[in-house]
């Protein structure tokens, strides 16, 4: 699910690109994307980085990059801070994470872990003459030179083999490892890669009417754009994601117009059956664990007040019970091989706390236990603080590091975590 949400954050990417490119014609200053005095471009040379796939052990992506020049050079910013109990009385206290700082200036925006984790790629324009797009540091050099990695936007393939852009009208993918480039008929729609990087989906949906009554016509084809059919049709709703084994797709939306309540639903391509999961209105952040096992999301702004929250839904048994935790705030499944599927690292909505906390939580348990508590990320320094800007963090495949634009400074800092989340 992790390369559904890394297609879904691409896609604003290309309106941000665009404030970018508007931010560097204004007087320079703290603002992301709008480069410092110390940041001016020098010479560029081109550089080669090699980001293993995550599909598939043998393949590799190779990402040819632009080393822009950086400013005076300064010692990596790494400590260790003593971690105390949080106010919320967890039963252990957690051992101490390590901050680094990756990036200077204020930089940038968006950050997500490469398909191996070994670097960080992020949206950033860091000097007048520099080219808005993906850049990308390396996580074992902090405040290293940052290089130039694609002016693509995405949305990309989960292993980033591939991309899709619109030229011309027409939905254009293109192949990483050798340019080659072919067109999706398709009306210049947006599509959405399997996870397997064999089959593309899209939606072809009324332009008028209300969004949650419009009928919405689920397409299926093979990635080069053949075999192109209709599976289903839904109103006010689509599709929500591939499932990690790429025979299967999650929906939403109604089967009727005239439905109240959408449907979460699990479409197999093979025969194209249905399987019902739950009725349920306004879900968000829907998001799949690694395994395919279960559901993470959360209800804002129901009918019913009585029904938001946030739920985990447990795809192995029936009937589907969505289960109500006990916390809301931003989450992502953690990939660890020894704890897949089964933990949720979360950052609690807390107003008024000196920095945010980190919680882990085991949904086959329902227990959550501490993580980052705010007075430990509070006593490494206070450019350090645990504030994340926007919504902007990400898990490494591995579970041992986070990183996030920091709130006080917006630069990418680097969490090692004590242990795989």
């Amino acid at each position: 699910m992790k390369g559904l949400r890394l297609q879904g954050a691409l896609q604003i990417l290309t309106v941000v690109a665009l404030f970018l490119a508007a931010c560097n014609n204004q007087p320079s200053g703290p603002a992301a994307g709008v480069a410092t005095p110390s940041q001016s471009t020098s010479a560029s040379q081109a550089t080669a980085v090699s980001v293993a796939a995550t599909a598939s052990p043998q393949a590799k992506v190779t990402l040819i990059v632009q080393k822009a020049a950086t400013s005076t050079a300064r010692a990596p910013v790494s400590y260790r801070p003593s971690a105390t109990a949080t106010t919320q009385s967890p039963t252990s206290i957690p051992p101490s994470p390590k901050f680094d700082q990756l990036t200077t200036g204020g930089c940038c925006v968006q950050p997500f872990f490469s398909p191996d984790g070994s670097h960080v790629l992020y949206l950033d324009k860091p000097a007048p003459n520099a080219p808005v797009g993906l850049w990308a540091v390396t996580v074992t050099q902090p405040l290293a030179t940052p290089m130039f990695y694609s002016s693509r936007l995405g949305p990309f393939s989960a292993d980033l083999s591939l991309n899709a852009f619109l030229q011309n009208g027409q939905t254009i993918v293109e192949r990483a490892s050798d340019g080659a480039r072919w067109a999706i008929d398709n009306g210049g729609r947006r599509v959405i890669f399997s996870p397997d990087d064999t089959h593309i989906a899209w939606n072809v949906s009324e332009e008028s009417g209300n969004f949650d009554v419009r009928q919405d016509d689920i397409y299926v084809a093979n990635v080069d754009g053949t075999g192109a059919r209709k599976v289903l049709t839904l109103y006010g709703g689509g599709v929500q994601g591939w499932f990690h084994d790429s025979s299967r797709m999650l929906l939403g939306g109604k089967a009727s117009r005239y439905d109240l309540t959408p449907t979460l639903s699990i479409l197999s391509l093979a025969g194209d059956n249905l399987t019902k999961l739950i009725d349920v209105e306004r879900a968000r952040d829907i998001q799949i664990s690694p395994d395919d096992h279960y559901l993470a999301y959360y209800v804002a702004q129901a009918r019913d007040e009585a029904q938001d929250g946030m739920f985990v839904l447990d795809l192995t048994r029936t009937p589907y019970q969505p289960q109500r935790v006990d916390f809301f705030g931003a989450y992502r499944w953690c990939s660890a091989q020894s704890h897949a599927s089964t933990r949720l690292l979360y950052v609690p909505m807390q107003p008024g706390a000196p920095s945010q906390s980190l919680w882990r939580f085991d949904v086959k348990t329902l227990r959550s236990s501490p993580v980052i508590t705010p007075s430990a990320a509070g006593e490494a320094a206070s450019s350090s603080l645990f504030h994340i800007s926007d919504g902007d963090w990400d898990l490494s495949p591995d579970g041992m590091h986070l990183i996030y634009v920091n709130t006080v400074d917006h630069n990418i800092w680097l969490i090692t975590l004590p242990q795989a989340c």
